[in-house]
């Protein structure tokens, strides 16, 4: 078996999805283009005979919604839009959430078996403004007949698993105001920076702020959005360009005052307790990494960043999907051998405050080493590109905490999974 390593990574921020969203008039190929570009610039690899010698495949995600813009094998035809080597292929991957890690193992799986070249280049998509979770689905009508249909509902799954383990409202609102502080104390540093690809986009001239207090945080440089700026367009007013390049979702006015405030969505009931504000966001964003054997790596002249040494899924009840990171989390431990006090840090995806507290409760695992940035609920969850934006941040946590040698990278998986992998260090 060859050692493989992650060896490059790039990501573009991750704009909140809706009419507000930074990237509504930007397409799901079309980030996924802007991120092949920026890791061939980072590879070294622009010239189009040098890609076809070296990457031996693209590994792409998306998921709930492959169809439309993300349809048609968009690794391959996204590759093709970036103007990119024909003799370089691609496929598309998808397990939910898990999507953009699995694109990642399946490509590494290949390389360490020698079945898979020296180079390949793997991450995801989503762009759930464009096209809703779920849309154009077609759910078999017998398969109420062996699981609970509702359960094709994530919210109401994480109403589940709140009222199954015990996780109260405060708990949740607590969880959701500690991601958002961890998120705003890293855009203050520019902490995830180095991996975020700036993207320009155009908004009204009156709506930038002349006061901008922190050139990191773009919610403050400016109110308006690429929706509005394209009514603004139409209305002949003056536009100037802004240079997207740090995530949206995060909201620093966040507190549990705030959240109290804010209505259950998925059950009204007296028991419930999921809220806006205590689930992850959907969201607009591609992440991608180049993953190379030692001589691939060589011939590319970049140094490893991390490596894979074990991944896991496993099943678990569609009901409470969001359980999954506490079932994958031991399994992929046992796999390689190692002891929970092994890990680092934990980097998990925060799909909802209720599963979250569930997992990190049931694991025992430490706050201050847990989602040390934000994560789904402050930074974003854009479904199939969530796995591969973790590890590409995960390549920069490891510069900013030397002393880490193993992260465990965890999500919960809509419709009853959970997946785990552990990175370490590559000294």
């Amino acid at each position: 078996m060859k050692d493989v390593f992650v060896v490059e990574a790039a990501r573009t921020a991750v704009a909140r999805a809706g009419k507000q969203s930074w990237f509504t008039n930007v397409r799901a190929d079309e980030l996924t283009a802007i991120v092949f570009r920026e890791l061939r610039k980072r590879m070294g690899c622009e010239d189009k005979a040098k890609q076809a010698a070296l990457i031996d495949d693209i590994v792409w995600a998306t998921t709930a919604n492959a169809f439309m813009e993300q349809g048609l094998n968009m690794g391959r035809l996204s590759w093709i839009l970036s103007d990119g080597s024909y003799d370089v292929p691609g496929c598309t991957v998808d397990r939910f959430c898990a999507s953009g890690l699995n694109s990642i193992v399946f490509a590494m799986n290949t390389m360490m078996t020698g079945m898979g070249g020296d180079v390949q280049i793997a991450g995801g998509v989503q762009h759930m403004t464009h096209i809703p979770m779920g849309a154009g689905a077609d759910v078999h009508p017998d398969l109420g007949n062996y699981m609970n249909m509702m359960a094709i509902n994530m919210g109401y799954t994480a109403e589940i698993v709140a009222r199954r383990y015990g996780i109260t409202r405060e708990e949740q609102d607590a969880f959701s105001v500690e991601s958002h502080a961890k998120c705003a104390a890293a855009q203050d540093i520019n902490a995830a920076g180095k991996n975020i690809i700036p993207i320009t986009i155009k908004v009204p001239a009156k709506s930038v702020s002349k006061n901008n207090p922190n050139p990191h945080n773009m919610a403050s440089l400016y109110t308006a959005t690429d929706y509005l700026a394209k009514a603004a367009i139409e209305k002949g007013e003056e536009m100037v360009e802004v240079v997207v390049a740090v995530d949206q979702g995060l909201r620093r006015e966040t507190t549990m005052e705030s959240l109290a405030g804010m209505a259950p969505v998925f059950m009204q009931d007296e028991q419930a307790s999921v809220t806006a504000g205590n689930s992850s966001q959907i969201n607009d964003a591609a992440a991608g990494v180049v993953v190379a054997t030692a001589e691939g790596a060589k011939a590319l002249g970049l140094k490893p960043k991390m490596k894979l040494v074990s991944w896991a899924v496993i099943g678990c009840e569609p009901d409470v999907m969001g359980i999954g990171p506490a079932l994958a989390i031991p399994k992929v431990l046992k796999r390689a051998g190692m002891t929970q006090d092994q890990i680092g840090l934990w980097e998990i995806n925060e799909a909802f405050a209720s599963q979250s507290v569930y997992v990190r409760k049931t694991l025992n695992l430490p706050a201050d080493r847990s989602n040390v940035w934000g994560s789904g609920i402050s930074i974003g969850h854009p479904l199939g590109c969530t796995g591969a934006r973790i590890a590409a941040d995960i390549t920069l946590l490891f510069e900013a905490y030397p002393d880490v040698e193993y992260i465990m990278e965890s999500m919960c998986i809509g419709h009853g999974h959970g997946a785990a992998a552990i990175w370490q260090r590559v000294k």
